[in-house]
């Protein structure tokens, strides 16, 4: 059983240009596919993860409490909203999906 917290993140594309990011460390990486920008996001945020665990305690603290700003949160949550309401038909797709936290 895997008890590590998932983390939030979201991606949006369309054709071959996507961004996702891990709104929980505030990391954000870009690819031609929703498959490449998920991969992205996972070796980012386990590099990052691992990178900050080498730090002293405080400045480790600092870096795995870093959070995107609220105001980036809700406009994605409005964005994923008005997507999933509306939106559906467009070329565009929008996905927001959990990524385990690293050990």
């Amino acid at each position: 059983m895997d008890l590590r917290p998932n983390l939030r993140c979201y991606a949006h594309g369309h054709e071959n240009a996507w961004e996702a990011i891990c709104v929980d460390f505030d990391i954000a990486v870009q690819g031609s596919s929703f498959d490449e920008v998920k991969a992205l996001l996972e070796e980012s945020v386990a590099a990052y993860v691992e990178a900050a665990r080498l730090e002293n305690p405080e400045v480790r603290r600092q870096l795995l409490s870093r959070r995107t700003p609220w105001s980036v949160v809700a406009k994605l949550w409005m964005q994923t909203a008005i997507f999933n309401l509306f939106d559906r038909r467009q070329r565009e797709a929008q996905a927001s999906f959990p990524l385990a936290c690293p050990a």
